[in-house]
């Protein structure tokens, strides 16, 4: 129901529906996602794809929606693919084997987990290409951007997206956001969501569901020592620092893709974006005027979390629920924990 209005005449509901049913057939929880209880705090389970990360959601979709594409179209194209490490397992995933399709994914080399490498190299598809850039994500993020313009200049081969660039990312994730809120209210009181965040796509997808209707009062942003979402809703610039290797790896980002889409929508001026995304790129920071960013700290919270403390999170949990939370999902419960009063309902995305 909630993605069939955003696809057009892409597909019939019915092939939209055969289609969900085959993306989420290899999951272990039959609801996808799944709501547990820390004592008073829901939490919403996100890892129950094939390759543990909440990324599989998405991915899932996108593979098969472009599957069905181009055994329409007849066309072949090539996905390129930059990841800190949860998104090119998942696109992997979600990708190997599929006829018509090549995918091309850049990690940055020696900056992800052991299982998060060995997720990605051991596909023995002959349409899976793995390769490691020396850098960071920001850069194979980078480059994946830098071969769009050059493509997209003088269009030599069919290239796509798997990165939240892409819409399809976004719009998968919203589902878990309405799907999430009524498991847990049925009287439409408002409602905040506490999400881990790096490239900014899984709160974009929020923003989006409170834009579409949904009672959300706060999204709060959990940051790492990477910290620039979290600098900027506290004073309104946005400025690189170097990157630094973390125990929460796909936090490891300083430019967030999906922020442009969401100063757009205080903006509403394409050009306005270009031009701040421009100074960020060379001049390495931008500023925005208070006036939005009074307006989006009226959805948007904010807190970060060092690797002593995320350490120190995870201990706490397991001593009062004997539950291990991955890194990632320790920041934001902390986080949510400092900026949210205990009285206010809140899911924590885990």
């Amino acid at each position: 129901e909630i993605i069939y209005p955003f696809i057009g005449d892409f597909m019939s509901k019915d092939d939209l529906i055969s289609l969900i049913s085959k993306s989420y057939s290899n999951f272990r929880s039959d609801d996808v996602v799944k709501i547990s209880d820390l004592g008073d705090l829901k939490v919403l389970e996100l890892f129950h794809g094939p390759t543990l990360a909440f990324k599989d959601i998405a991915m899932q979709l996108i593979g098969n929606f472009y599957q069905y594409h181009l055994g329409r179209d007849q066309k072949k194209i090539n996905i390129i693919v930059a990841t800190s490490g949860d998104t090119g397992a998942a696109a992997i995933d979600a990708l190997k084997g599929k006829n018509n399709l090549n995918v091309f994914v850049l990690h940055p080399n020696n900056k992800i987990s052991p299982v998060q490498r060995k997720l990605m190299t051991i596909h023995e598809e002959r349409n899976v290409f793995n390769i490691a850039v020396e850098g960071n994500f920001d850069d194979c993020q980078k480059l994946v951007k830098d071969f769009f313009k050059i493509n997209n200049e003088n269009k030599k081969i069919n290239l796509a997206a798997v990165n939240s660039i892409n819409w399809v990312r976004i719009m998968g994730q919203i589902v878990y956001y309405f799907w999430s809120y009524f498991k847990v209210s049925n009287r439409f009181d408002p409602m905040s969501f506490v999400v881990p965040s790096g490239n900014f796509g899984n709160a974009y997808a929020g923003y989006i569901s409170k834009k579409m209707g949904l009672p959300i009062k706060k999204i709060i942003i959990g940051s790492n020592k990477n910290d620039i979402l979290t600098r900027f809703f506290k004073t309104g610039k946005m400025k690189i620092k170097k990157t630094l290797t973390s125990l929460s790896p796909s936090m490891d980002i300083q430019v967030s893709s999906n922020f442009e889409r969401l100063l757009f929508h205080f903006y509403k001026n394409g050009k306005m974006i270009e031009k701040l995304f421009y100074k960020l790129e060379n001049a390495k920071e931008f500023s925005v005027a208070q006036t939005h960013l009074r307006n989006m700290r009226k959805t948007f919270g904010y807190g970060r979390l060092s690797d002593s403390e995320t350490k120190k999170t995870i201990n706490q949990i397991f001593d009062r629920y004997k539950l291990i939370v991955d890194p990632h999902t320790a920041v934001g419960l902390s986080v949510g924990e400092k900026q949210l009063d205990k009285k206010e309902s809140r899911i924590y995305l885990a």
